[in-house]
């Protein structure tokens, strides 16, 4: 790009099975600037397949790893993030299975996906977290705690944990107190939005913003902080849901032709910040 302005997503998805697919993806994704897609995998049930235990999310990851391997071969950077989200053990809860077997099932799929970090196939985990719609307490305290495995897992495998939480105070003095526990420095607060930007960037963790001009400019006061994300679903029936990861570039230009944002707070957004995070070189200006 003349203007060097290149795009990393760090966080989004692609339904290898039931959406536009990964080569398809990454091709307009490059086409339009970007350099890097932070993948993470869709729920169980997006690609047809149905868990019971923790084994059974093997299917899965290895749908994903696949998926990466299809976007590089785009000319993509892509780092995987691979893990069970809390709609998963929610899932669970709601088909039967009792508190400490869904328990079991999510921190064995955790470890699962820990183990394909350590054979270099994924490159961080999530998304896990907290449900952001109301649920029972005991439902609460046990994502907690397969947040907090997960925190522990990526903090010893030094690579990032991408987390969903609700949008309050205590989920991230909840995080808190796990990143402390386990020395982790690598926590993405993914859907960052509004104050909670702020607080969990005083935290020390990297918040992770969708990329819409008007999240962009309700935290232009933590610009130094963050990176951005589509949160790309790639559901025929909602397409371009959350954001078109294609479309960032031309949100960023937006904000710098009309002397909102600098090239130079763009660039750190957009290309050393993402860099950092996931420990991945940007293509030279001109190169592949």
């Amino acid at each position: 790009m003349r203007d060097g302005l290149l795009v990393a997503d760090v966080h989004g998805h692609v339904n290898p099975v039931n959406g536009l697919g990964p080569k398809a993806l990454a091709s307009r994704f490059r086409d339009s600037g970007g350099w890097l897609y932070g993948l993470v995998n869709l729920l169980s049930w997006s690609v047809d397949l149905r868990v019971g235990e923790a084994g059974d999310f093997e299917a899965l990851y290895r749908i994903y790893v696949g998926a990466a391997e299809e976007m590089r071969s785009e000319g993509l950077r892509v780092s995987l993030i691979l893990g069970p989200h809390p709609a998963e053990a929610v899932r669970l809860l709601e088909r039967g299975f009792g508190i400490e077997e869904t328990l079991d099932v999510m921190m064995g799929a955790y470890e699962l996906a820990a183990s394909y970090v350590r054979r270099g196939l994924a490159q961080g985990l999530g998304e896990a977290g907290r449900p952001h719609w109301r649920v029972d307490p005991k439902v609460m305290e046990l994502c907690n705690e397969v947040m907090g495995h997960a925190i522990s897992l990526a903090a010893d495998l030094d690579v990032p944990v991408h987390l969903h939480l609700d949008p309050f105070e205590e989920a991230l003095m909840v995080v808190r107190r796990y990143a402390r526990r386990a020395d982790a420095s690598k926590i993405v607060i993914h859907h960052a939005r509004g104050r909670i930007v702020g607080l969990a960037a005083r935290m020390g963790f990297t918040p992770s913003v969708p990329a819409k001009i008007s999240e962009l400019l309700s935290v232009r006061r933590w610009w130094g902080s963050i990176v951005v994300e589509s949160d790309f679903l790639d559901d025929p029936r909602r397409p371009g849901a959350v954001v078109a990861p294609w479309s960032i570039r031309r949100t960023f230009l937006r904000l710098i032709r009309r002397g909102e944002m600098s090239l130079e707070n763009a660039l750190g957004i957009l290309v050393e910040r993402p860099s950092r995070l996931y420990g991945i070189e940007p293509p030279s200006p001109g190169g592949p």
